[in-house]
């Protein structure tokens, strides 16, 4: 949803005191150097040009983002850091792993093209519900993918996990209905893409809308690897039930991208405590 020009300043602002914050500090130097190595999972919702809108981000943009990660070679996929996460393999410390919430139409227009151009996978989290819905891409100011360019995402390197049937916090439903998003939502992907369906991404994914009920609701689905929308790290050895993960917004300049990555908005996890 577009933005007040004001409030749009004020988030730009916090995000950039944090960044630069973690740089006075030396803390993203100290994580470099320090502990074991962590990997981050990053966030994107929408490609295309919309004013004062943080989850559409330009492509000239994702085009910079992805291809300075590609000449870094920190890119990963989901079956890569799952396999880190069980302690199978070892990853480079700062790999990243891109992820796109939604299911919007970009993700094939827009998205697909680049990440095929820098050879980087990627996982799409689609809501099935709004797949190929008309009304739903003009409620939200943008049209969804189709099936059929749902099922062709493979061939660009993207996976897709489930983003739920209906877009709710999960956290607010009864168990049933939970246990309903999580299996209508993977049974209707893997018949239409043809493929096994093994990761969730949480809708909204803040505290209120996850828990341990909803965790091991999912987990019986069928779900290994289950997102959430907090800000954090994963290591050898998280939960992979439980996977953090940055959000990367429109406004941002490429060195804050670069700094992000590298844990520049690590702390705004305390943030996400409280909201």
């Amino acid at each position: 949803m577009a933005e007040t020009s004001s409030r749009w300043r004020i988030k730009k602002a916090a995000r950039k005191t944090m960044v630069l914050g973690s740089l006075a500090s030396s803390s993203v130097a100290l994580r470099r150097l320090t502990g074991k190595p962590k990997v981050r999972v990053i966030t994107y919702h929408r490609f295309g040009d919309v004013d004062h809108d943080p989850w559409w981000l330009p492509a000239r943009v994702f085009d910079e983002q992805v291809r300075w990660l590609a000449e870094r070679q920190l890119a990963i996929s989901l079956d890569q850091l799952s396999r880190f996460v069980r302690g199978e393999i070892e990853l480079r410390a700062g790999s990243v792993l891109i992820t796109i919430d939604d299911g919007c139409a970009s993700v094939a227009t827009v998205a697909a093209p680049v990440l095929r151009r820098y050879a980087i996978p990627a996982v799409a989290y689609v809501t099935t519900r709004a797949i190929g819905n008309l009304a739903a891409g003009k409620a939200s100011g943008g049209p969804y993918l189709t099936w059929d360019q749902t099922a062709s995402l493979g061939d660009s390197g993207i996976a897709v996990g489930s983003h739920s049937v209906t877009h709710r916090s999960l956290a607010r439903l009864a168990p049933d209905e939970i246990r309903e998003e999580g299996l209508r939502s993977k049974g209707l992907i893997e018949s239409r893409i043809g493929k096994k369906v093994i990761s969730f991404a949480y809708p909204f994914g803040m505290r209120r809308d996850e828990n341990t009920l909803t965790e091991k609701i999912l987990a019986d689905c069928g779900y290994s690897s289950i997102f959430i929308s907090q800000h954090g790290t994963i290591q050898q050895g998280s939960n992979p039930l439980r996977l953090p993960r940055i959000k990367v917004e429109a406004g941002d300049a490429l060195w804050m991208f670069k700094v992000l990555c590298e844990g520049g908005m690590d702390a705004w996890s305390l943030v996400d405590r409280v909201i």
